[in-house]
């Protein structure tokens, strides 16, 4: 028998060479690729928080934004209409006997006092938090009026905005709508 393939065969083994010698080369490549980005520096990732007042502290850039944003050195504010921007009073603060205070000045228009009520709020938008100073009364030439002492002798400046709402006795004790707004430094 006469094997006329020894060149197929030639073939056959060099085209198995060439094919694992690529392969090879293939795998090499990867391989190096492969070490340098294990050896690569790790990827810093953000550290945790050590405790929860470090969140809460503010940095000197924040506690700027904040100071800015809130006046806690005015001591007047213009109460208008939340619906027309009509100015209808006036609010004070400041210390007396080392406490804060508040008062409130409107001319307001009558309700039915039985049934309804006008109620101030304090608001602090950082952190958010607002508290009710309390139902108005009516002086002798009729405007609602409102004085506020703090019980205690913290600090209620950061507390800058005032809102005002009309609530039912028998309601809610939240906020309803804003009826009068204002804002200290404004």
């Amino acid at each position: 028998m006469v094997y006329g393939g020894s060149k197929e065969r030639q073939k056959i083994r060099w085209g198995s060479t060439i094919g694992t010698s690529v392969l090879v080369l293939i795998l090499f490549v990867l391989f190096v690729f492969a070490v340098r980005w294990f050896r690569a520096a790790p990827v810093q990732e953000p550290s945790a928080v050590s405790s929860i007042a470090d969140v809460f502290t503010p940095d000197p850039i924040s506690q700027a934004v904040i100071d800015n944003a809130i006046d806690t050195e005015s001591k007047t504010a213009t109460l208008k209409w939340a619906a027309t921007a009509e100015a209808v009073g006036e609010a004070r603060r400041g210390e007396k006997d080392d406490k804060f205070y508040v008062e409130f000045k409107l001319s307001l228009p009558e309700i039915d006092r039985e049934v309804q009520y006008y109620q101030v709020w304090l608001l602090r938008k950082i952190p958010y938090d607002f508290f009710s100073l309390g139902e108005m009364i009516t002086d002798e030439e009729g405007n609602f009026v409102l004085e506020w002492q703090a019980p205690d002798a913290q600090d209620y400046s950061g507390y800058s905005e005032i809102v005002m709402t009309v609530n039912d006795y028998e309601g809610s004790a939240d906020p309803g709508a804003h009826l009068v707004e204002g804002t200290f430094g404004e």
